[in-house]
């Protein structure tokens, strides 16, 4: 009998058995981390659309700043009222 077969074993079997009382854990990390890429893709693709729309004529106004500072509101708002689910 070789002893690195049995080390071996016996290091999987625990590995596996604190990987699966982990789970829980993991997907919280791989939900929050969704969750912070959702949101940053939101505020991206805003302010994207918000560029494209502002730039047209040539000129940033002041009332189309106004405009993204309440759309980006309503992004954030809306994810907040998600994560309240």
């Amino acid at each position: 009998m070789k002893h690195t077969d049995v080390f071996s074993w016996t290091g999987s079997i625990f590995g596996t058995i604190f990987t699966a009382l982990q789970t829980n854990e993991i997907m919280q990390y791989i939900s929050l981390a969704l969750t912070i890429l959702s949101t940053l893709f939101a505020i991206a693709f805003t302010i994207y659309k918000w560029y494209k729309k502002a730039t047209e004529d040539g000129n940033i106004t002041k009332d189309e700043i106004e405009e993204l500072e309440e759309d980006l509101k309503d992004v954030l708002d809306d994810k907040e009222k998600e994560d309240k689910k």
